[in-house]
This record gives structure tokens, C-alpha cells and sequence, in this order.
């Protein structure tokens, strides 16, 4: 008698769930996309025309002169960005001049609350330290993404030789908030919703793809050929 009780109160229960459920997914596939890393949600290809070419104020890897450019947007707090790290410096060191890498910033701030804080100790580091001290903060923060803060960041420019008077001023005035604005909006305007995202561009035949996400050393390089 209990049992049959109980199951007559369930249905209605079941019923008003199934309902909520259904609703919730409505409302959950109808907002939109935010920011997201490590996916891929682009296209193929991408038009050269869309993409600022590389110039001497780029983050630079490799002979600034490469037919080969590898765009990358990232954000140093994603840790598929610290996935395809490694691989894309491999990519350059392997191609004998023929391959560079660009770094433009792309901080997923909805999702990463180092992320900004990190772009700006890496500009700031950067107008001191050149292009050799960018690099350097970015490999030690990759190594190391866990132990991302500020703190951090002004230990590492610490370390590498900036002058903490400068740095600090440079951070408390961010003073290149435009620059890692003009990279964000850039990337998106191109279609890039995650990082990393990376734009494979022929400086020769005006050719282009997109690697999208972290993908492994043999199917980036799949990519890179299509371009050549």
C-alpha cells in the first residue's frame, strides 16, 4: 500500500523535473558563446588581409625574416597554451630560419584572473628587457603556470634584470593596456573565441591557416605544410 503511495507521488515529481531540465538546456544553448580556451571553434582558414603582418615591435621567436610566420594568441595562465608552448618553440628550432613565432596577447580574463596581470608584466618586462627578456619570462611562466601571480611576475622581473622602479610604474599605469587590447580584438575579429589560437601565415604567397587549439607536434605541422 506504502509502495504504491509513493509511486503516485513520484510521477508528479518526475514530470516537474523533466520539465526544469528541458527548460534549463533551452536557456543554457540559447546564450552565447564566452571566451574559450584550449577549443577548436574555427575555421579552417583564415584572410591574410585580416591579419596584421609581424613588424620589429612583435614578440618575435626565430629569424624575424621566416617565410613561415606562426601567429600565436594566447594567454599565459590557459594551460593548453602551455601545451602547445613547447611545441611551437620545437616547430621553430627544427625549421632552420624558415619558421617564426609571433606572440600576441589574448587573456581570457572570464576565465583567468592571472591572465591579464601576466600580459602586463610581459609588455612591461619586455620595453625593458627587449625582446630576449619576453621570451624568457614566457618560457619561466610556462614551466612554472602554477605559481602565476603578481608577485610572481615582479620576482621573475626581478630576476631577469629589470629595474623594479620602472616595472612597477609600468604596471601600476598600465601602460600597455592598448597594445594587449589591439592583439584581443584583433584575434577576434578574425574569429578566434579560444586560446591558443594560433594563424599560420606564408609572408610569401599571402597564404594562411589557423592550427586551432592545442593540437600535438605531427598534426600542427600538417597545417604549417598547407600554407607552404
Amino acid at each position: 500500500m506504502s509502495e504504491e503511495k509513493g509511486f503516485k507521488l513520484s510521477a508528479p515529481v518526475a514530470i516537474l523535473l523533466a520539465g526544469i531540465i528541458i527548460a534549463a538546456a533551452v536557456v543554457f544553448t540559447s546564450k552565447p558563446a564566452a571566451p574559450a580556451e584550449g577549443a577548436g571553434l574555427t575555421p579552417p582558414t583564415v584572410s591574410v588581409k585580416d591579419i596584421r603582418p609581424p613588424t620589429a615591435g612583435d614578440h618575435i621567436m626565430g629569424s624575424p625574416s621566416a617565410p613561415i610566420v606562426l601567429i600565436e594568441y594566447s594567454d599565459f595562465q590557459c594551460p593548453f597554451c602551455e601545451v602547445i608552448y613547447p611545441t611551437l618553440k620545437k616547430i621553430v628550432d627544427e625549421s632552420n630560419g624558415q619558421i617564426s613565432l609571433v606572440y600576441r596577447q589574448f587573456p581570457l580574463t572570464t576565465l583567468h584572473p592571472q591572465a591579464l596581470p601576466a600580459a602586463h608584466a610581459s609588455e612591461c618586462i619586455a620595453a625593458q628587457l627587449g625582446n630576449d627578456g619576453f621570451w624568457k619570462y614566457a618560457d619561466t611562466v610556462f614551466k612554472n603556470q602554477a605559481q602565476l601571480s603578481t608577485s610572481y611576475s615582479a620576482q621573475l622581473a626581478q630576476q631577469l634584470g629589470a629595474d623594479m622602479t620602472k616595472y612597477n610604474q609600468c604596471i601600476a599605469n598600465s601602460t600597455y593596456q592598448k597594445n594587449i587590447d589591439a592583439d584581443s580584438q584583433e584575434v577576434q575579429a578574425i574569429g578566434g573565441s579560444g586560446t591558443p589560437y594560433v594563424v599560420v601565415l606564408n609572408t610569401k604567397t599571402g597564404k594562411a591557416a589557423v592550427i586551432p587549439g592545442a593540437l600535438p607536434y605531427a598534426q600542427a605541422m600538417q597545417v604549417i605544410k598547407s600554407v607552404q
